[in-house]
């Protein structure tokens, strides 16, 4: 049942029990302005809805345990570490308002309150409510904002696509053992032993060699074909894990009318063919599914499989604090691009629409800048596509670096190499350094081969020297065997 915290300060509150020396020094640490300033922007009774009205035990006071969340993430504690704080660290009973005996709270309430705040996404009411209370108490400016994305990972394994079809198979049988155990006659023995072993467990079998990795993949995609035809029409069928053995098949595998008979070698033979080839692995979506323990998860060819966060905050130059004002999830294998008129569409819906909108190259399109224009918003972002100077047609290539008058190495910037050395007598080139500092600066830098060396800690090329104007080499006038030549121009 819900009920808000008593207004009335106890009188065994830490600021009553502490010396007056004590006291003063407390005030000069992080607990004072939190209990000050943010411990009251904790609305509670926006969290109401997640208690029962009028029924029940009066819940632990919201602030508390809502507070104990945001100290837990502010100093990247465990919830363990984050209770333990609570029962014995006076700073934070001062910073929460406790007394000695109202600083404790069970785990499982900790664990329950954040369960219901991402049940029904919750979690987005408490952040917007209380972030609108912290901008109109700081007077911060959200003219102007800027817009970016970080990749995460839930607490799901990484997998290879060997051990994605091993796994998604074994999250089946196990299942089907536990929900519908007179099923299981029906899966070959052969079959069950390669996915789960006799304590339920994950087998070997996705454990290969590389050699032996695609031999396993195509017996996979036929037990997988198998177990779907098998099941289809049986109340197993209306498990969870079925629908991903389903999608997994739909999305990994091609399904024809000739049969496919396995090699005599192949740990399958003798358990009859199936119409189904697995795809190449290119003509898999990034949309696929990448655990059947989290199928919300996609893959960025970039970055990886897991979540893409969309993350935007002030960044008005007179703000004393900067402040973040919108966090969604998006999936991994949509680009960036999809998210900018979402995140605007958001932000003027609780009034905090910029004037100026900062972001990356791909948030900046064409189709964006004029929606967002439409919505009174200046989208600002780099241009898309190649920035090479006018001059610089094609990537760069050691062509293009030349030696001076004096025999100094010279990049295609003009600048001269801080290191020159000919690495043995027979060569016919040479190695040109240029320490960190030069190439940072570089407006060609993009476009340079130059390439980092750990050792001496520059960026080194290595060219053949060729005089002050001189054409780049070309194939059918260069003096050097084919195999020799390192310009990249012919």
């Amino acid at each position: 049942m819900f009920r808000k915290r008593d207004s009335q300060s106890s009188l065994f509150g830490t600021s009553n029990l502490m010396p007056a020396a004590k006291q003063q020094r407390v005030a000069k640490t992080w607990a004072a302005p939190f209990r000050e300033r943010a411990l009251p922007l904790i609305e509670e009774d926006v969290f109401a809805r997640l208690y029962c009205a009028d029924n029940g035990r009066p819940n632990r006071p919201v602030q508390t345990v809502f507070g104990v969340l945001l100290l837990k993430e502010m100093f990247g504690l465990t919830d363990a570490e984050a209770l333990e704080q609570l029962e014995f660290n006076v700073l934070w009973h001062h910073a929460l308002d406790l007394t000695l005996e109202e600083a404790h709270l069970p785990q499982k309430t900790l664990h329950n309150f954040r369960a219901r705040l991402m049940a029904d996404d919750q979690g987005r009411l408490a952040f917007e409510t209380t972030t609108g209370r912290i901008l109109a108490a700081l007077g911060t400016d959200v003219s102007r904002q800027r817009l970016d994305s970080t990749h995460v990972m839930s607490n799901m394994a990484v997998r290879t696509r060997l051990g994605l079809f091993c796994e998604t198979m074994r999250v089946f049988l196990k299942d089907l053992e536990k929900q519908h155990p007179q099923l299981t006659a029906a899966v070959p023995v052969r079959l069950w032993r390669r996915y789960v072993k006799g304590d339920g467990t994950a087998s070997g079998y996705q454990d290969a060699r590389s050699s032996a990795g695609r031999r396993r993949l195509e017996v996979c995609a036929r037990d997988l074909y198998r177990l779907c035809t098998e099941f289809a029409d049986t109340p197993a069928a209306a498990l969870a894990s079925y629908g991903l053995l389903q999608r997994l098949l739909e999305e990994q595998c091609a399904v024809g009318v000739s049969p496919q008979e396995p090699h005599d070698d192949a740990d399958d033979a003798g358990e009859g063919g199936v119409p189904v080839i697995l795809k190449a692995k290119h003509n898999v979506t990034g949309s696929s599914l990448q655990s059947p323990h989290d199928p919300d998860a996609t893959y960025s060819g970039h970055k990886g499989k897991g979540y893409s966060v969309q993350v935007s905050e002030t960044c008005g130059p007179d703000n004393e604090t900067q402040i973040i004002t919108h966090v969604s999830v998006t999936d991994a294998c949509v680009s960036d691009a999809q998210a900018t008129m979402p995140v605007l569409g958001d932000l003027d819906e609780r009034d905090m629409r910029p004037d100026e909108l900062v972001a990356d190259t791909l948030y900046g399109s064409a189709e964006n800048a004029m929606a967002a224009e439409a919505m009174r918003t200046e989208l600002v972002s780099p241009v898309g596509g190649s920035t090479a100077p006018e001059d610089t047609a094609t990537k760069l290539s050691a062509a293009d670096f030349e030696m001076d008058a004096e025999g100094t190495g010279r990049c295609p910037a003009g600048h001269a190499a801080d290191t020159q050395q000919v690495p043995n007598a027979r060569s016919q080139r040479v190695l040109l350094g240029f320490v960190q500092a030069t190439c940072a600066a570089c407006p060609l830098r993009s476009y340079c081969p130059v390439t980092w060396h750990a050792p001496t800690q520059t960026y080194t090329v290595r060219i053949y020297p060729r005089a002050p104007g001189a054409s780049p080499a070309r194939a059918d006038r260069c003096d050097l065997p084919r195999t020799l030549c390192d310009t990249r121009r012919h």
